[in-house]
């Protein structure tokens, strides 16, 4: 058990190794707004052996007694070392950080979508809640955007909490309880809390009724930059005004001066303007200081004093923020006189402060992480295909532990522009190249994509390395579209294979020139519509084979014309329907053959125009009018009429009496016209 007590001591401090185990003797602090406490401790034990293990991650607390009462300083034991015997004990120094400080050790990789700065922050340090009673408070008075996509890429929880702050303009700080501590979150100097009132007395002055009070206070200022301007760029909105720029409120020269960043981290105007005041906000602030030494116990980064009263000092009656506090603290010895420390002022504090006036920005000190390089990822999604109304994707990124997925990625096309261009999603499965705009993991662009061992080229390699291929694979079923170049010498070839249909449209000519023979095979049916003329040349011979029926209807006239021949078999009947006139120039002979009956029909008359015309019967020949016929077979010629009209001189051959008596006779009594008739005869 100790034998040393820490009762009515101005300090002590509390751990798990129970009370008065370790008794404070020395406490030195680091503190800073916006930033991780270092507080170190000094103790001293009756024991050479205390339980490191016990120690280490636990909370720890040293409590001062100050004008207002207690005041704690807690934090986690991060280091405990031996330092060997000295008083009536051993003595042993401890280092307490916040809780904060545990999520530095902690590095991951994540992905959060559609949460608010402040939403990421809490469901991040939410595994961290146990630690504090709250662990964090949330004090805002700001509204902040929804972000579609943000990554904590190799990154530690407390780099990427604290860069997410710092870029939203948020600032935190610790409020101190016994036992544990709580980290405040807030953007605006209303927020903090107030320490009330203190005086200011110079060194050499009476501290007056000896209550907390500051002995050393003075103004400082900064040149800084007096005005931002910022560029940014949103792919939805691309002929958009994105330029912002706000202008400081520096009376002094040269102060003036503008930065000029891209991109601003911003997607409208509204927005942009917000993050260019932020910006000259936090260059402005870093204006107006005051540096600062007193014994206030409990005044702390985050805290507002009010001072007052004492000497006049620049910044007298105004309220101040602390920025930044360094505290030390000397108890009293435990041990014999000859080791004790005599200390004129047990408590000191220096202090960094800023009117209140001023604007509250966390400088920008957590870097962006940044990433080396492209990646590769798996497209990821509903069905087969899955993107946006811009043709952008879903990722998941191999270093993903949680198997989520990306925002969607807009995708590198060969041409983009408005309405045409190139397109070609890539697939549910494909491994994708993955690009980071600015290096920003926040800002991923997929480049292209790449076969694997799981995904193989469309033809083995490196057999078929001459082969240039774009070949799809078709959308829910079997089967594929494909254009393949193959550029091996002397089987040079394009082949392009449609699964199901080719559209093809020309607005103006189309030219196609064959150096050798083309094949085409139609399974079914093949139209064509020629909305003008139609010329065709053959150099040699054409041959068409027809299955069926073949028709023709020709609008106007039809021409052909043969250099030699022309051979016409039908194999049925040949009919011809001509409903005007029907015109034939033969320039030579003309013949025909009929192996049946032929019939002409001619509804007017007939007129046939030669030099010579034999017609010719083997059986009979008969020539018939209305008012009789003549029939010529093998028995002789026979007229047969009402009467015979005979006009002009007649001339009969052979052996017979007068011709003209005979005919009169022959034509009264039916007698043949012949000399002799063997039927007469009988």
């Amino acid at each position: 058990m100790s034998v040393f007590s820490q009762d009515a001591r101005l300090g002590r401090l509390t751990t798990v190794l129970g009370p008065d185990i370790l008794v404070l003797r020395r406490f030195d602090g680091d503190e800073a707004l916006s930033g991780l406490f270092d507080f170190t401790v000094e103790a001293v034990a009756t024991r050479d052996d205390l339980d490191f293990d016990s120690l280490l991650g636990t909370h720890a607390t040293v409590t001062l007694v100050g004008a207002d009462g207690p005041a704690h300083f807690d934090g986690i034991v991060t280091e405990a070392r031996w330092k060997g015997p000295s008083e009536n004990g051993w003595r042993y120094d401890l280092r307490l950080r916040p809780w904060f400080w545990l999520a530095g050790q902690r590095r991951n990789m994540r992905i959060f979508h559609n949460k608010t700065v402040v939403e990421i922050i809490e469901e991040l340090l939410s595994d961290y809640a146990h630690l504090g009673e709250p662990h964090l408070e949330v004090a805002l008075i700001g509204d902040y955007p929804e972000l579609e996509y943000t990554v904590q890429y190799r990154e530690s929880d407390l780099a990427f909490a604290r860069r997410l702050m710092e870029r939203f303009g948020l600032s935190f700080h610790f409020r101190h309880q016994e036992g544990a501590h709580t980290l405040v979150m807030t953007d605006d100097v209303l927020k903090h809390e107030t320490f009330g009132t203190r005086p200011f007395y110079g060194m050499g002055q009476n501290k007056g009724t000896g209550g907390e009070h500051f002995w050393e206070w003075g103004p400082e200022r900064r040149l800084t930059t007096g005005a931002t301007r910022l560029m940014d760029y949103n792919f939805k909105t691309p002929t958009a005004a994105m330029e912002s720029d706000r202008m400081g409120d520096a009376q002094y020269a040269e102060g003036q001066l503008e930065a000029y960043d891209y991109p601003g981290d911003y997607l409208d105007l509204g927005r942009g303007n917000k993050v260019a005041q932020l910006r000259c906000e936090e260059e402005r602030g870093n204006d107006a200081r005051h540096a600062a030494t007193g014994d206030l116990i409990g005044f702390r980064p985050g805290h507002v004093v009010h001072l007052a009263g004492g000497d006049a000092v620049p910044g007298n009656g105004n309220d101040h923020i602390c920025l930044a506090a360094r505290y030390r603290f000397v108890s009293q010895s435990y041990g014999s006189n000859r080791e004790a420390v005599a200390e004129e002022r047990p408590f000191v504090g220096d202090y960094k402060l800023m009117p209140t006036t001023a604007p509250m920005v966390p400088p920008r000190t957590t870097p962006r992480p940044v990433v080396q390089g492209p990646q590769t990822a798996v497209v990821v999604g509903e069905g087969e295909i899955d993107c946006d109304e811009y043709g952008r994707i879903l990722v998941h990124f191999h270093w993903d532990l949680e198997k989520a997925y990306s925002m969607r990625c807009r995708v590198s096309q060969n041409w983009a522009s408005q309405g045409w261009g190139g397109m070609v999603i890539p697939r549910i499965g494909m491994e994708v190249v993955v690009e980071f705009l600015e290096g920003d993991p926040d800002k991923p662009l997929v480049s292209g994509c790449v076969y694997n061992g799981k995904n193989k080229p469309p033809y083995p390699l490196p057999a078929n390395k001459t082969k240039s291929v774009f070949k799809t694979d078709t959308h829910k079923g079997s089967g594929f579209n494909e254009l393949t170049f193959e550029d091996e010498r002397d089987e040079e070839l394009i082949y392009m294979h449609g699964q199901k249909d080719q559209e093809i449209v020309i607005e103006n000519d189309r030219s196609k020139t064959i150096g050798r023979d083309e094949t085409n095979s139609i399974g079914r049916d093949r139209s064509q519509a020629v909305g003008q003329d139609e010329t065709m040349s053959v150099g040699r011979d054409q041959r068409e084979n027809i299955g069926q029926d073949v028709i023709y209807q020709v609008g106007r006239d039809q021409q052909e014309k043969y250099g030699k021949d022309h051979v016409h078999v039908v194999g049925n009947i040949h009919k011809q329907d001509i409903y005007a006139d029907h015109l034939v120039q033969i320039g030579r002979n003309h013949e025909e053959t009929v192996f049946g009956k032929s019939t002409l029909n001619v509804t007017e008359a007939i007129t046939n125009n030669t030099a010579k015309h034999t017609l010719m019967a083997y059986e009979k020949f008969v020539i018939k009018g209305p008012g009789g016929k003549i029939t010529l077979d093998a028995s002789g010629i026979t007229l047969e009429a009402g009467s015979i009209n005979l006009k002009g001189a007649v001339s009969m051959g052979g052996s017979g009496s007068a011709q003209v008596p005979t005919l009169q006779n022959a034509a009264r009594d039916a007698l043949p016209l012949v000399e002799e008739c063997v039927t007469q005869k009988d």
